[in-house]
């Protein structure tokens, strides 16, 4: 059955109104090419006209190239040769190589590890699967996210945990929650995840640079209950891991000023170097300190599904912002994560993303060293994140030079706190092929090449 709307005291005839309606579908690929409408005889049943009519606005439509009459068969939606064309339309053309967004290629997805958990979702989650979660997330999974955190050395309770969908929510949530207990300002890096800085907005924070190099003393001046955000480990976008020293720092400093850290660990799973340095929620005395992990950017991108670690007091303030602005995350998402922890789905995956992952960042380091030389960098010890520092040449000049070779990059600028258009482009490897490191590398000296000349 095909709705379209009449307006039967309109002086537009009924057949044109039909016809009019149905160009309008088809042009949006509501209807989409090759789609066989509803037979004259159903038609005009269905919208309460005589057949007649129907059949006028179907020669219209094809006189117009919207339908063709295919024998007896009926009619079905064709191409408009006078839709405007797509390509000269720079939103739709291909790009060669993604390295700006930080999704896996489809080879990076960890499907294999996922087809026992999906046999014995049924049988172990049962009735869990079709009745709405708790708030705060299945007791269950809150437990065995407590055991997961235990390997990354943090101690917490079930009763700590709050499940997000995706760590965009957490850090909304993280954010209300702030605000409502009444800082006033948040402390970032110079250089930090740009959603941050929208959300810290959001809500009517003040947004405080933090020397990269020396966190600590921007902090000196902070207030009591002010927030501070940090990515410690693999930071996005410079890849970079603070010291054990310089997270003793951070830690006390915050412990004499009564400060709010949120400790984005989002990549933490993907430690590929030889140091391993505890999260800061591990350490001693982090009452304050709200952690975040996720197993969907790297893992599974469309799983939806994060965690935090958090005090009773933020506790209870994320969950009146989850309540009005989210609810609870799926069932099956949940139930999901729930097998894939418990069965250990999760730690083949990671070992398998960890050593891709690796093999990546590393091949594309060295090609990058020979192709080209001038640019600077430091390979991370975990991540998906590469910081390249391109003397000479701005970040969002090379980020179009390079688009114009079918690369996406994102320049330095988008995060920056004060916008500067910095010589420097943060590159993703998770969704570049080992095989296609070469060719695209290898574009990209050419788009730059002129640059960089004196």
């Amino acid at each position: 059955m095909l709705e379209i709307p009449l307006d039967r005291s309109s002086e537009v005839p009924l057949y044109r109104q039909i016809a009019l309606h149905l160009q309008r579908m088809i042009a949006s690929g509501s209807l989409p090419e090759g789609y066989k409408l509803p037979g004259t005889r159903q038609l005009a049943t269905d919208l309460g006209v005589s057949r007649t009519t129907v059949n006028e606005a179907m020669i219209l439509l094809e006189k117009e190239g919207y339908i063709t009459t295919v024998g007896k068969s009926g009619c079905y939606v064709c191409r408009n040769s006078s839709k405007p064309s797509d390509k000269n339309n720079p939103m739709t053309q291909r790009t060669i190589a993604d390295l700006s967004s930080g999704l896996p290629d489809e080879s990076l997805l960890p499907v294999q590890f996922l087809c026992k958990p999906l046999r014995e979702l049924s049988s172990i989650a049962g009735e869990n699967l079709l009745l709405p979660p708790p708030l705060a997330g299945l007791p269950e999974l809150r437990e065995a996210l407590v055991k997961h955190a235990a390997l990354r050395g943090i101690p917490a309770r079930p009763d700590e945990v709050l499940v997000t969908a995706g760590g965009l929510e957490a850090l909304s949530l993280l954010m209300a929650a702030i605000k409502d207990s009444g800082a006033r300002k948040i402390y970032v890096e110079e250089l930090t995840y740009p959603l941050v800085l929208e959300l810290a907005s959001k809500n009517n924070l003040e947004i405080c640079p933090m020397r990269l190099d020396d966190p600590v003393s921007s902090l000196k001046n902070a207030s009591e209950g002010d927030a501070v955000y940090l990515i410690p480990s693999f930071h996005n976008p410079t890849g970079r891991t603070l010291s054990l020293e310089q997270r003793d720092s951070i830690l006390k400093q915050a412990r004499r000023t009564s400060l709010v850290i949120i400790e984005d660990d989002t990549y933490g799973e993907l430690r590929y170097g030889k140091e391993s340095v505890p999260a800061l929620k591990a350490m001693e005395d982090t009452k304050n300190v709200a952690y975040l992990g996720s197993f969907s950017q790297a893992l599974f991108p469309g799983f939806r599904i994060s965690y935090l670690l958090l005090p009773k007091w933020l506790m209870d303030r994320c969950l009146v912002a989850k309540r009005i602005f989210y609810g609870s995350v799926s069932s099956l998402v949940q139930c999901l994560a729930l097998v894939f922890l418990n069965e250990g789905g999760l730690y083949e995956a990671l070992d398998f993303v960890r050593n891709q992952i690796s093999l990546r960042m590393r091949l594309f380091c060295e090609q990058l060293s020979r192709n080209i030389p001038i640019a600077t960098f430091e390979m991370p010890l975990g991540g998906i994140y590469l910081w390249v520092r391109l003397p000479g040449i701005k970040g969002s000049q090379a980020a179009s030079k390079a688009e114009v070779q079918g690369i996406s990059i994102v320049p330095g600028r988008v995060f920056s706190v004060n916008s500067e258009d910095i010589e420097a482009v943060r590159l993703s490897v998770s969704a570049l092929k080992p095989s296609d490191i070469s060719s695209v590398l290898s574009r990209l000296r050419r788009s730059w090449e002129h640059e960089f000349k004196p």
